[in-house]
């Protein structure tokens, strides 16, 4: 046999593999994005019987090594059960065997049926609260003029230097740099994550840059405008599709949460995969009066998403989101839907795709991980068009988490 067949057997959330024919560098990549496949739609148990295996390269023993490791990372596990003898032969001979077919300890409840205090589905979505501290209610600094954008109007006067710190959060307008003149060609969308900062630079490269802070250094921006919070989270929620293959757009989910928590105001940082974004970004720093917005600078000054980008990566997205009539912060915010009461302001990095934790998943680790071992891919203000006939709708996510926490806007006066 010279392909790779491949037969599952689901028991419970633990899933079989039977592998028959070759795992070779021809068909390693076959078995990564079955396994891929599996992981996103949940299974995070993995067992694999090689024992119609008839050969095993090199390439086949790193997607099983990487495919562990990965697994592993997540609380989660891949094992051999039974292998050919060529199989057990080969891997004998590199020293993964005894790893790789370790019997794993018996499999636990997800982490969401463990913990879940509260539940609501809507449209095809199950949002479930995992934690809830109950925590009072925080301030969000709104700081700036975010209409400035469309005249090109910011000014040396307009710009602060900002510093990252552990459990503050924040996104808007600036770039890494410590004054207004380092950065005046730069000005683009950020996010600050805790000890890291990323942005996506306006200069046409339309390649995101980011610093983490580590020992004496710290990493920093100037700022033109932002939305800043600090990360006392009073809800973790974990939401999900109920069918595979369908998605859940951003408002969709915002007003879940609002239903599931009562919160009519709060701030989010979201961790899921994407299911489509829809955005824009600036080529062009909004200074000195520079002709953006009009025609024809738009096609070249403003980045469009064309269709929905994305799909399939995972997106690192930080909110604002406020369902009240009178919105102190009104002119930082959008409506999320024509007709509809809530209005956000949210930004989005995007990195490669890789699974997520159900259980113990922390909000600061997760960061580091993607900083620390991933690309970042780009950085997106997210917005909904709903331009009739050719309009694309909004960004829609497919299972993820979402970190909640209450918070009244408070404007900040620029100097």
């Amino acid at each position: 046999m010279n392909n790779l067949e491949i037969k599952q057997e689901i028991r419970g959330e633990e899933v079989v593999l039977l592998c028959s024919g070759r795992l070779d560098a021809n068909w390693a990549g076959y078995l990564n994005d079955y396994i891929d496949r599996l992981v996103r739609e949940g299974y995070y148990h993995l067992s694999l019987d090689l024992t119609a295996i008839e050969y095993l390269s090199s390439a086949g023993i790193r997607s099983l090594v990487q495919q562990y490791k990965n697994l592993k990372s997540v609380n989660g596990w891949l094992y051999i059960m039974a292998m050919s003898e060529n199989v057990t032969q080969v891997l004998s001979m590199v020293g993964m065997d005894k790893m790789l077919s370790q019997q794993p300890g018996e499999v636990k409840p997800s982490f969401e049926k463990q913990q879940s205090k509260a539940l609501v589905k809507k449209e095809g979505t199950t949002l479930e609260i995992i934690s809830s501290e109950g925590k009072a209610k925080k301030t969000a600094i709104f700081y700036g003029n975010p209409g400035l954008v469309l005249q090109s109007g910011y000014t040396e006067k307009d710009a602060r230097l900002i510093q990252s710190k552990e459990n503050h959060f924040a996104f808007g307008l600036g770039a890494i740099g410590q004054s207004f003149g380092e950065c005046k060609n730069r000005f683009g969308e950020y996010l600050m994550l805790g000890k890291s900062v990323a942005y996506l630079p306006a200069d046409g490269s339309g390649k995101p840059d980011y610093m983490v802070s580590s020992g004496k250094l710290v990493a920093s921006m100037t700022e033109l405008y932002g939305i800043h919070f600090d990360g006392d989270f009073s809800h973790l929620i974990r939401f999900e599709q109920v069918e595979h293959d369908t998605t859940t757009g951003i408002s969709q989910l915002a007003e879940g949460i609002s239903e599931l928590t009562g919160l009519t105001r709060f701030a989010m940082v979201m961790v899921a995969e994407s299911g489509g974004l829809i955005g824009v970004s600036l080529n062009v720093p909004p200074i000195e009066g520079r002709k953006i917005f009009s025609f024809p600078e738009i096609k070249e000054a403003v980045n469009f998403t064309a269709e929905p980008v994305y799909n399939k990566m995972l997106s690192l997205s930080v909110g604002y989101f406020s369902s009240e009539r009178k919105e102190e912060a009104g002119k930082f915010l959008r409506p999320m839907q024509p007709g509809k009461s809530m209005k956000a302001h949210i930004h989005a990095a995007v990195f490669p795709f890789v699974p997520l934790k159900k259980t113990d998943i922390n909000l600061g680790e997760t960061i580091d991980f993607l900083f620390n071992n991933s690309e970042l891919t780009d950085i997106l203000h997210l917005t909904n068009d709903t331009r009739e006939i050719v309009g694309l709708g909004e960004s829609q996510f497919v299972n993820g988490f979402c970190w909640i926490t209450p918070a009244e806007s408070k404007i900040e006066k620029t100097k």
